[in-house]
């Protein structure tokens, strides 16, 4: 008896021992078994409000033109002495990953409409590699801070004697075929903008 005794608490040891082993290697994630389908939803949290801008092309872009395509929006100046570049560097980032998408678009918004021009938005648009699927858009500034604020709900306010003239979000926002947010991405983080070129092709795969 005392030998079985022996031989299981030997059998158990070497079953905890492999395990721990097993722990040590493997991501943490591998512990909580596999992801259920509720898990890969993307929330439906609310539709973006009807709008009219001027893209940089000098055409005007609303909502409607977007219907039907899955699509990317940040707001940004261009003189921004900021975050802007990399935040606009990022979502070039995603634009490259999404070239073989012709359903991906792209949206950014100034939120310095009365300095940055069409003309200034091409300038921009052009040092950062945007194609014809990416809109720089401008327009009325109450429009846009409205639309801003409470379309997209990103804080954009404005602070002239600041070291940023312009205090905006650095979120970008993904958008479904039929105008509804569905995802907040930290648009600085590598690790955000990997997971938002998930969500947009598994958007772009979804059925309407």
């Amino acid at each position: 008896m005392r030998a079985l005794m022996v031989v299981l608490a030997v059998a158990l040891v070497a079953v905890a021992w492999s395990f721990y082993e097993r722990q040590k290697e493997a991501s943490p994630i591998e512990f909580l078994g596999p992801a259920s389908a509720a898990d890969n939803d993307l929330p439906k949290l609310w539709p973006i409000p009807d709008f009219s801008l001027t893209d940089r092309t000098g055409q005007t872009v609303s909502l409607g033109d977007l219907k039907g395509s899955v699509w990317a929006a940040d707001f940004i100046y261009t003189t921004c002495p900021g975050p802007c570049p990399l935040l606009t560097k990022g979502l070039a980032e995603v634009q490259k990953a999404m070239a073989q998408n012709p359903e991906a678009r792209f949206v950014s918004i100034s939120s310095d409409p009365e300095n940055d021009t069409p003309a200034v938005l091409e300038q921009y648009a052009t040092r950062f590699g945007a194609t014809q699927h990416w809109f720089f858009l401008t327009g009325d500034k109450a429009s846009i801070y409205t639309l801003a604020n409470q379309g997209f709900k990103l804080s954009v306010v404005e602070d002239r004697k600041g070291a940023e003239p312009i205090i905006h979000s650095t979120k970008l926002v993904l958008v479904d075929r039929a105008g509804v947010v569905r995802g907040f991405y930290d648009g600085l983080s590598d690790d955000a903008r990997r997971k938002m070129i998930r969500d947009f092709r598994r958007l772009l795969a979804e059925k309407s």
